[in-house]
């Protein structure tokens, strides 16, 4: 990615930030000999604090040194800060496990052959070594090497590949059919580079509806027993938060630009955001050392 932050604290951000989509993952040897699951797959990861829209953009793929890209458009989503989105492309022929729930599915992602008739075979993508861009337009790039603002991020993934890559070099390591090429600290890492920001391990495909893990914002996931966060959509102004321990909890509410829009603790459970506009925000609950962040809409 071409935008940096600077963070004058854990989350302490200007109100200007923009979306930070990046690629977290990449999966090629979908329905493969001894493949974990039946299709290839593209996934990801809103790194940023401020949601974006994926309409107009695309995925495309290339083999390791070829320049000629296969795209998959994406759809009318807006991809949220922490937010996982993922694509399933072509299927191998020995059938194993099917994908989670895709985002989207890239096999009807029609184009036109030489027949006349819509093709849906979605990207057919090396089990091995390759290459994937995300892209702000719905252009198939004719170089090696993409550059230009229209170019989001680029991984390429495996050992051989010359160009296509961010930074010194590939991901470094050559996929098999039970290994994708995923992006650090669950898609957070980002320095520029496909040999530091990535490593190979087996195939952990996530979608939308995963837990956020929202970037700059401390620990994400269950690390808070019994952890319940209602009413999800909020409509009488108050966010009830309990937990098996019931312990006093600090609790910061973001909103999509990363402002801190409510801060305080709680004893009792309950948190007024009254004030608050209809919209979506991000919770940080802390209890007794352990931190996780969620996800909630005002009506």
């Amino acid at each position: 990615m071409k935008k940096l932050y600077t963070f004058l604290s854990i989350v302490l951000i200007s109100a200007a930030s923009q979306a930070q989509v990046v690629i977290s993952q990449v999966y090629g040897g979908g329905g493969n000999a001894s493949a974990t699951y039946s299709n290839d797959f593209i996934e990801l990861f809103n790194a940023g604090l401020t949601p974006q829209n994926l309409s107009g953009w695309s995925v495309q793929y290339a083999s390791a040194n070829g320049s000629s890209w296969a795209m998959t458009a994406l759809p009318n989503f807006t991809l949220l800060p922490g937010q996982y989105f993922l694509i399933k492309e072509a299927a191998g022929a020995t059938p194993v496990l099917d994908l989670p729930t895709p985002d989207l599915d890239g096999m009807s992602d029609a184009t036109t052959g030489s027949n006349g008739l819509p093709l849906t075979t979605g990207l057919a993508m090396s089990g091995s070594n390759g290459k994937v861009i995300l892209s702000n337009t719905v252009v198939a790039e004719t170089t090696a090497d993409p550059t230009g603002a229209n170019i989001q991020d680029k991984v390429a993934y495996g050992t051989t590949s010359t160009s296509g890559f961010e930074g010194t070099g590939t991901t470094g390591t050559a996929l098999t059919n039970s290994t994708s090429a995923q992006r650090n600290s669950e898609g957070c890492a980002d320095s520029q580079n496909n040999a530091a920001d990535f490593t190979a391990a087996a195939p952990t495909p996530r979608n939308s509806a995963s837990a956020l893990h929202v970037c700059g914002l401390g620990v994400n996931g269950s690390t808070i027993a019994g952890l319940k966060v209602y009413p999800n959509p909020v409509t009488n102004g108050k966010l009830f938060i309990e937990t098996s321990a019931n312990a006093e909890k600090s609790v910061v509410v973001y909103d999509v630009l990363g402002k801190v829009v409510v801060n305080t603790t709680t004893s009792n459970n309950e948190v007024n955001v009254s004030t608050l506009k209809g919209g979506v925000y991000i919770v940080k609950i802390t209890e007794e050392g352990n931190s996780v962040t969620r996800k909630f809409v005002i009506k």
